[in-house]
């Protein structure tokens, strides 16, 4: 492996641990939210720790999958799986590979995501209490892309919703090895390739336009980490005469499409605010960094944007 794909690989690889300065919602945290643990173990040898959300009487007859984005895991996304549960589905969520309570020296880059929803979905699908149930995928951003492109290996999945997701490991780095940096993109994505051909080349485009699953795509104009003209406006284009992809844009909601703008400000002001006392060295105790998260209001830092819902679950029922 040469210097190049060594970089890029200690920076997009790293393991993604819960940062103490940082709160994390719980199942706990809601009412009546019930999770019933339920590990995945891969053929890799690594153990996704995941489990099923749901309120009293969930509907029968469906599952969603729910994708956690890239440094995250499935408790940054409680919000969004009680969301969901709420609405009375059973919810699976998981950390991926590398990501939080999951096995894993590192997260697998950007195809990551794609190979270990594969591995779950084929492990679920042999559960007798998932049989017969119609699956539906949800994800955001690396979450986001491996539900864009589920369908190429189980075109059984009957629903999609792509919150800000990536059309393809090859458009996600060129995006972000730009600049004088760009002449080793190319690089950089070949050297990928080799390592994980089977997923790696996966692109939205052609996975959706050869397929039978229903989509529904979100994305921010002004999405800084995601690119919405060379993601979205370009899937959008290519999916132009399917019947099967439905598009919505929404202004100001940066990288997260479902929250309010609101809450995208006052997330901004946390991370502004964090670095800051990082810098000071204000978080350097277990107790200093508790104080931190406490001072900030973590319902209104990740407040959902129930319009986003509304057509979110119009989609789904």
């Amino acid at each position: 492996m040469n210097k190049i794909q060594e970089l890029f690989r200690s920076r997009v690889y790293a393991r993604a641990d819960e940062k103490p300065s940082v709160f994390l919602f719980s199942h706990t945290d809601f009412d009546g939210l019930k999770r019933d643990s339920y590990n995945i173990d891969t053929e890799r040898g690594i153990t996704l720790v995941g489990g099923f959300y749901y309120y009293e009487n969930p509907i029968k007859n469906k599952l969603v999958i729910f994708e956690h984005g890239m440094f995250g895991g499935a408790r940054s996304y409680m919000r969004e799986i009680e969301k969901l549960a709420r609405h009375g589905y059973l919810v699976y969520a998981y950390d991926h590979t590398g990501c939080m309570e999951s096995g894993g020296e590192d997260n697998g880059g950007f195809s990551g995501s794609l190979r270990d929803l594969d591995e779950v979905i084929t492990k679920l699908k042999e559960l007798d209490e998932i049989k017969g149930r119609e699956l539906y995928v949800m994800g955001h951003s690396w979450g986001g892309f491996s539900t864009l492109n589920i369908a190429k290996f189980h075109p059984d999945v009957k629903k999609i919703v792509a919150l800000a997701g990536f059309i393809s490991p090859k458009v996600i780095i060129k995006q972000h090895v730009s600049g004088p940096y760009s002449i080793f993109s190319g690089i950089i994505y070949r050297g990928e390739v080799k390592a994980s051909p089977k997923y790696m080349k996966c692109s939205a485009i052609d996975t959706l336009k050869n397929s039978d699953t229903k989509a529904l795509v979100f994305h921010s104009t002004d999405d800084h980490m995601v690119n919405y003209k060379k993601n979205f406006l370009r899937l959008k284009k290519a999916l132009k005469n399917s019947e099967n992809a439905t598009f919505i844009s929404v202004d100001g909601a940066d990288h997260n499409p479902n929250y309010t703008k609101e809450a995208i400000i006052a997330k901004q002001e946390f991370y502004e605010k964090m670095q800051q006392a990082l810098e000071n060295g204000k978080l350097n105790t277990k107790e200093e960094c508790e104080n931190f998260k406490k001072s900030f209001d973590w319902y209104k830092i990740t407040e959902q944007n129930q319009e986003v819902w509304d057509k979110i679950f119009k989609f789904l029922d």
